[in-house]
């Protein structure tokens, strides 16, 4: 980390101020090893490999299990006896399953269309793959995950940078304990990140405090599921939650409800199928997502799911694309602003 981090980082604790109480290995504008500390409730945190290791004092089950499961996952899927390290300096553009994340991530840099001038935050950054596109455009970027893996955590991040030459911060931390200060961020992104969450509504309320006002929340390659489809039963059946981690599959609407309780406005929710498409294209998707629906229903109401999607076929077109989206379900692009007090 660099001394300027400083400014905007705060106790996960407490949320005051930290001082940098030690250094023990410094290369040039980096601290490398040290320890930073809060006055306020006495707590210290360790610098470790250029990273602020700033977790609340106190994990619950379920963040511990997060951080351990993604680890056994890693080794149960053999990536450490195979590594693909040459990837993450290609990512998300390597093809085969991150395809759809490369288009989603493509959707979102349209979106922020950045000047270059803006302070960012991604949250559940990963290997910090995204982040290094922002900082070559020349903004200040932060990047933070709860994994400090260094060969697929956040820890990856030091390669990434360097083959990339830019610089961006990574921090170990975790969404619902956001350390940083109060109105810091133009933008926060995450990518498949927010159903890492049990709950939608502590890290929302954190992404709100931490934007500026007219600041953006933009969340990317967010699964959700069809409306007359069950989460719990989906979960079940997901390879993430045997090891331990959150993998949640909710409807669109629990999206909408929770970002508009943290209080955001002028929130829009998408799939690549609905974000910047005509009229047309959106019927015949219409037309599709209803053929599907009326095979893979197999309750007694799949006459009634046909029905509703036939119906909705003839609302205008401003109201078709954003029902059928709702009933449908989809990978989710969605956006929103902190409004200006």
């Amino acid at each position: 980390m660099r001394h300027a981090l400083l400014d905007r980082i705060s106790c996960p604790t407490c949320g005051n101020a930290l001082t940098l109480q030690e250094v023990k290995r410094l290369e040039e504008e980096r601290i490398l090893e040290g320890v930073l500390y809060c006055p306020s409730c006495q707590q210290p945190y360790c610098i470790q490999n250029g990273m602020p290791h700033l977790l609340p004092k106190y994990l619950t089950t379920p963040q511990t299990q997060e951080m351990e499961g993604w680890v056994n996952l890693w080794q149960e899927l053999g990536m450490y006896d195979r590594p693909t390290l040459e990837d993450s300096f290609r990512l998300p553009y390597v093809g085969g399953i991150w395809t759809d994340v490369a288009r989603m991530f493509d959707m979102s840099l349209q979106e922020m269309n950045l000047t270059g001038k803006e302070v960012i935050l991604e949250i559940g950054a990963g290997q910090g793959w995204a982040s290094r596109y922002f900082a070559e455009k020349g903004c200040e970027v932060i990047a933070i995950d709860i994994v400090a893996d260094e060969w697929y955590g956040l820890g990856r991040s030091w390669a990434i940078m360097n083959n990339a030459g830019v610089y961006f911060e990574p921090v170990l931390a975790e969404g619902e304990h956001l350390p940083f200060f109060s109105n810091q961020f133009d933008v926060v992104f995450l990518c498949g990140a927010l159903h890492h969450f049990n709950s939608f509504d502590p890290v929302l309320a954190q992404i709100y405090r931490v934007l500026k006002p007219g600041g953006r929340f933009i969340a990317a390659g967010e699964p959700s599921i069809f409306f007359c489809n069950k989460e719990h039963e989906i979960q079940s059946t997901l390879k993430e939650t045997r090891v331990g981690i959150t993998e949640r599959r909710p409807k669109v609407a629990e999206y909408w409800q929770s970002t508009h309780r943290a209080g955001f406005e002028c929130i829009s929710i998408d799939t690549f199928e609905t974000w910047h498409t005509s009229s047309s294209e959106v019927k015949a998707w219409v037309k599709a997502i209803r053929h599907n629906a009326f095979r893979e229903v197999r309750t007694r109401y799949k006459p009634s799911v046909w029905l509703l999607f036939s119906l909705t076929l003839m609302m205008p077109a401003r109201w078709r694309s954003s029902l059928a989206l709702y009933l449908n379900g989809g990978n989710l692009l969605i956006r929103a602003l902190k409004p200006i007090q």
